[in-house]
């Protein structure tokens, strides 16, 4: 009886297919370039504790009553010039669709996107891979290389909440972020090699900015957390792959909102670089995985305008992973590991 039994138990695990899916989560976007559709977006991102990191009563008071009111008109703006109006949607949403089409064909798995404002939301996603029958788990992979508690921790935190709502069929379990993983640091050099064929002056690693007071929370709390770390691995990576010179390579960060947050500027040293009589510049921005406002606008577009306006001649903007074959591989690489 008991080797009857062992028997069947065998069997029923050989035929046993343990199936995954995998979500990629990223920050998000307005639904529409509208000044209606932009100012949602804005005001959904600064209402989040982990990134407006202000007392729960005064972030209405200062996201609807000051920040709101000053800002979107010049955000509708921004978002007018960088979007894709080829595909009808935000850089960011197409290229993320892109990927995971990408991605699904690679890994013969079924691969969803979510944002963690706006949509496609996350609880649409999580329900989406009910309809398979056979999940049993799901790979969640927050798509920030470097951890901070305002991009990689939310998104993760925010999976989780909407998950333990409902009683899902699956488990779900969360990549790292992937700062110096192998396929990252691949596909990043693959991505920048290209446009080291032409000379230049100077090569600017770009990371978004972050307040100091973020910085040094998750600095006290290891390297795990650690962003200025993490950004730097990254950069050290990137640059020994290919012998981008120490002299020539420098670490900056865009898009801040204050005084106290993380410097050197992308602005200004831009600024100070042409001043200098430096003519020719490249400027990528390993902190994203797709293209967005961050990187089109604040990069491409502004950047470049200070550069040039102030002696420049060159201004070579790398735009990001995207859904590039290189990046496909890489991400395979993350997910499999």
């Amino acid at each position: 009886m008991f080797e009857r039994c062992s028997f069947c138990i065998f069997t029923s695990l050989n035929n046993f297919i343990y199936m995954q899916g995998i979500l990629l989560v990223n920050v998000g976007s307005p639904q529409t370039k509208s000044r209606k559709d932009v100012k949602a977006f804005v005001r959904a991102m600064l209402s989040d504790p982990m990134v407006m990191t202000v007392p729960d009563w005064f972030r209405p008071i200062l996201v609807d009553g000051i920040i709101l009111p000053l800002r979107q008109f010049s955000s509708t703006k921004k978002y007018s010039l960088i979007w894709d109006d080829e595909h009808d949607a935000s850089p960011l949403v197409y290229h993320m669709e892109q990927l995971a089409s990408k991605l699904e064909n690679k890994i013969e798995k079924p691969v969803k996107i979510a944002m963690r404002y706006e949509e496609p939301n996350i609880e649409m996603a999580l329900q989406d891979f009910c309809k398979y029958g056979n999940i049993h788990e799901v790979v969640v992979v927050p798509m920030f290389p470097h951890y901070a508690e305002s991009s990689w921790q939310t998104a993760a935190d925010e999976v989780g909440r909407i998950f333990m709502e409902k009683p899902y069929p699956y488990r779900i379990t969360f990549t790292r972020p992937y700062y110096s993983h192998e396929g990252y640091i691949e596909a990043l050099s693959d991505k920048i090699r290209p446009f080291l064929v032409e000379d230049h002056d100077l090569f600017l690693f770009n990371f978004h900015s972050l307040p100091l007071t973020h910085i040094e929370k998750g600095w006290k709390k290891g390297r795990e957390f650690d962003y200025v770390y993490q950004a730097k691995e990254t950069v050290l990576l990137v640059s020994k792959k290919l012998n981008i010179p120490l002299n020539k390579g420098q670490i900056v960060f865009s898009s801040a909102m204050g005084k106290k947050w993380i410097q050197p500027s992308l602005d200004e040293v831009v600024k100070e670089a042409a001043l200098n009589g430096k003519k020719r510049i490249i400027v990528t921005s390993p902190g994203f995985s797709s293209d967005n406002l961050e990187t089109i606008y604040d990069i491409h577009i502004h950047a470049r305008e200070i550069f040039m306006k102030h002696g420049g001649e060159s201004f070579r903007f790398i735009p990001c992973l995207n859904s590039d074959d290189c990046w496909v591989e890489g991400l395979a690489k993350i997910i499999t590991n």
